[in-house]
């Protein structure tokens, strides 16, 4: 561990603390910005994608995204060892690893950075784009089986949509981020990032070694720091050229109150209580230029919608006045006698009338009084509606034409008596008989007084404000930056003790944190070169902000140089995998699984050797999962005897994906002919010449692994074997090469093939012929011949 540095005392400490934790807590230290929210108040937070503690990959599941249309699940072991997952180009094999990393991490490489639109829009599968689904099981933490899922609607893009975790026996919670583990202790190795890794500016490569050493946190806190002491000065350089800036201004002009502002700018420490009040103004400037800018702001309603209203209100009163007879009021008061004696009834029952004493208020009574009552509310109704209407006309009415301001009262530099009159001919206007009339000629008498009273409002503030205001503003700018600086000069001071610390420290720890990994991928390297004349030596990441670089000391023929300079794609593609791995694999990690995606590209014969023994070494206590096109992986993971599973991707018509376990391509192109031999689907002779050339593909496949193993476990040059298989266009020359190790004796074949067994040189020709004419006779007998001479052609 770094040695404690006892220069940095706890105030100083507690701001790198609060650094590390985050931007919000530095800002909260340094008092910038308001606190946070309280949790409980912004609710539960969502959960972040990251597995518990020990977590391998059982399963991923692909829908309707990329390659892959419907449902496909790759299911893997979840324990440690090694599976490598094959097939062509387009098979939708990357479509399993894309979708893991888009799952778990959020993101993928294959559309971060500069991408253009026609990548990042073609993520939807092009036959079946919807429903799109990705799912990734992983088991074997404390917590259970774990489920993250992403899903997006018809319209979604690959942002949107919603983004799950389902841990055992909970219910399905909403994803917020990726989470902390999946920065630091990344377990994807996309084929973009294989190359980002060592390619590109100094500094990227710097950052993206920092990020897999999970130093990010270290640089992060380091930026944080430096952002908040960079403003700070950006803060002070500006109030000092604006002190001077304003102090030129001063002298410049001739105003008493300018001097004055000379003469506190001029100071060594400025007065920023004299400032202030410069910058103010006295209480008497400051109140005439306060009603000024009040008469500025006066205005009317626009004239028409006064005038739509006032005729509405018009129309309420006629109304009403058409309501107000006298039936109607008689209307109103015998239904209030009427429903008087009901409720009397209602309370007391069937007796003489208590009024006349003639009648009986009784059942049939009643029935018509109510009656009566009814009718005589209806006539009441009219007359109370529209006295509402007529109340409603004039209060929208009133809320329009308002009373004469205040300001219009205040002692200002101009006379206001003829717009104050005015304006209250105005306010009484909707009291006349003929509202909509009044208000149109109050209206047109006020407008132009209110204009010429506020026109002369602007005239006087502009004539104040022409000279001296201007310099006023900007004082008053002046002051407030310099209140912040003085208050920040304490910050800026911590800050700056800080930073200094933290950039040693970081250093420090960067080269202790880095040395194990780079000692890793040292042998991780060596394991990996396989015949490269290329030597690496350490690691070293040096420099800071704009200066930061990664280092690599390299040799060539023990000859020193420079290593991206004199590295091929291949060894480019070695060294960032040896960068990877010791990171992915530290004990801190959670996930107990690393994934990664066609590292075989560019990669020499000698290097896929390699490769299958490192990733055998990883896979002794990590779960390892490589996608490759190239066959030469699984094929060396045999021929090494390396344990592993081998999972072939095939793709059907409209992107349908099956997959199936073969660890022997031998046995894969036998089952392809045995399936098709049994197919009700395909025409006879198809179906021979489909099976025959199945049978041809099996028995080249046998005699590519016998000359291979035979010669480079003789220790032949692997580009020289591969060179000559190259060169063995023909079945007869294949086969000639297993068995002869002599490409010329071609013409000795068939007479070494019946050693094979009765009927093996028929099966031979069968196989050739059928594989462009088709095969008339029985399949069955072809394919169990075929099988027989693999295994002859493997023992030899």
């Amino acid at each position: 561990m770094v040695e404690e540095d006892t220069s940095l005392d706890a105030e100083h400490g507690l701001l790198v603390l609060d650094a590390l934790d985050g931007d919000t807590a530095l800002a909260r230290a340094l008092g910038d910005g308001s606190d946070p929210a309280d949790p409980e108040d912004a609710g539960p937070a969502p959960d972040d994608a990251a597995p518990t503690a020990g977590s391998y990959l059982a399963s991923i599941t692909v829908e309707g995204f990329r390659g892959i249309g419907e449902p496909a699940t790759l299911t893997l072991a979840p324990g440690p060892g090694l599976t490598v997952v094959v097939g062509r180009n387009g098979s939708g094999k990357s479509s399993f690893a894309e979708a893991a990393e888009l799952a778990v991490t959020g993101a993928n490489r294959r559309w971060d950075g500069s991408r253009s639109m026609v990548w990042r829009e073609g993520w939807r599968n092009l036959h079946c784009p919807d429903p799109a689904r990705i799912a990734v099981e992983t088991v074997g933490g404390p917590g259970g089986p774990v489920m993250v899922r992403r899903a997006w609607g018809p319209d979604d893009g690959l942002e949107a949509g919603s983004w799950t975790r389902q841990a055992h026996s909970e219910r399905v919670a909403p994803v917020g981020s990726a989470g902390d583990a999946v920065r630091t202790y990344r377990p994807f190795l996309s084929y973009n990032e294989l190359g980002s890794v060592v390619e590109g500016k100094p500094s990227e490569m710097h950052d993206a070694l920092f990020t897999l050493l999970g130093l990010a946190d270290l640089t992060a806190a380091q930026g944080r720091i430096t952002a908040a002491k960079k403003a700070r000065d950006q803060r002070a350089k500006a109030a000092r050229d604006l002190r001077q800036e304003l102090r030129t201004a001063a002298g410049e002009l001739d105003d008493e109150r300018a001097a004055k502002a000379m003469a506190v700018l001029t100071a060594t420490a400025p007065d920023l209580d004299a400032l202030g009040a410069l910058a103010l103004g006295d209480d008497e400037d400051v109140a005439t230029v306060a009603l000024l800018r009040r008469v500025t702001a006066l205005a009317l309603p626009a004239q028409d919608a006064v005038e739509t209203v006032a005729s509405q209100y018009d129309e309420a009163r006629e109304a009403l006045r058409d309501a107000s007879s006298s039936q109607a009021r008689a209307s109103a008061g015998l239904a209030r006698l009427l429903r008087t004696a009901l409720d009397h009834h209602a309370a007391h029952g069937d007796e003489p009338c208590p009024v006349c004493g003639q009648g009986t208020l009784d059942a049939t009574w009643h029935a018509d009084a109510e009656r009566r009552t009814r009718e005589a509310e209806q006539g009441a109704t009219d007359f109370d509606q529209a006295n509402d209407r007529v109340d409603l006309a004039r209060q929208a009415l009133a809320r329009l034409v308002e009373p004469v301001p205040s300001v219009l009262g205040e002692e200002l530099p101009f006379p206001t008596a003829g717009v104050r009159t005015a304006w209250e001919r105005w306010r009484q206007a909707p009291d006349a008989v003929d509202a909509h009339a009044a208000v149109e000629e109050a209206g047109q008498a006020l407008r132009p007084e209110l204009a010429a009273v506020v026109e002369k409002a602007g005239s006087e503030l502009a004539r104040r404000d022409e000279q001296w205001r201007p310099l006023a503003a900007r004082l008053f700018e002046l002051h407030g930056l310099l209140a912040r600086v003085a208050a920040e000069k304490p910050q800026l001071t911590s800050l700056k003790k800080a930073e200094s610390w933290l950039k040693d420290a970081a250093s420090a720890i960067r080269d202790e944190r880095l040395r194990p990994f780079a000692e890793q991928s040292q042998r991780i390297w060596n394991d990996l070169r396989q015949q490269s004349n290329v030597g690496l030596g350490p690691i070293r990441l040096e420099g800071s902000s704009t200066r930061r670089k990664a280092t690599f000391d390299v040799t060539v023929d023990d000859v020193e140089g420079a290593a991206l300079g004199v590295m091929s794609q291949g060894e480019l593609h070695s060294l960032a995998l040896s960068l990877f791995l010791p990171r992915a694999t530290v004990e801190e990690s959670p996930f107990r699984y690393v994934l990664i995606d066609d590292p075989v590209q560019a990669m020499d014969p000698a290097k896929v050797d390699g490769l299958a023994r490192v990733l055998s070494g990883v896979a002794r206590d990590r779960q390892v999962v490589v996608f490759s096109h190239d066959d030469r992986l699984a094929e060396s993971v045999r021929r090494l005897q390396v344990p592993a599973t081998v999972v072939e991707v095939v793709r059907r018509d409209r992107s349908r994906v099956e997959l199936r376990t073969c660890s022997d391509p031998v046995v894969r192109h036998l089952e392809d002919a045995r399936a098709m031999a049994k197919s009700d689907h395909v025409p006879d002779d198809l179906r021979g010449e489909i099976v025959a050339s199945s049978c041809r593909s099996a028995l080249e496949a046998a005699a590519h692994a016998a000359f291979r193993r035979s010669r480079i476990g003789k220790g032949d040059d692997r580009d020289d074997v591969e060179a000559r298989l190259a060169a063995a266009h023909t079945t007869r020359a294949v086969l000639t090469l297993a068995v002869f190790n002599d490409p010329d004796r071609a013409g000795d074949l068939e007479g070494r093939l019946r050693s094979a067994g009765r009927g093996s040189v028929d099966v031979f020709h069968a196989c050739k012929a059928g594989a462009h004419s088709g095969y008339p006779g029985d399949l069955g007998s072809l394919i169990a011949g075929t099988k027989t001479l693999c295994g002859w052609v493997a023992r030899q």
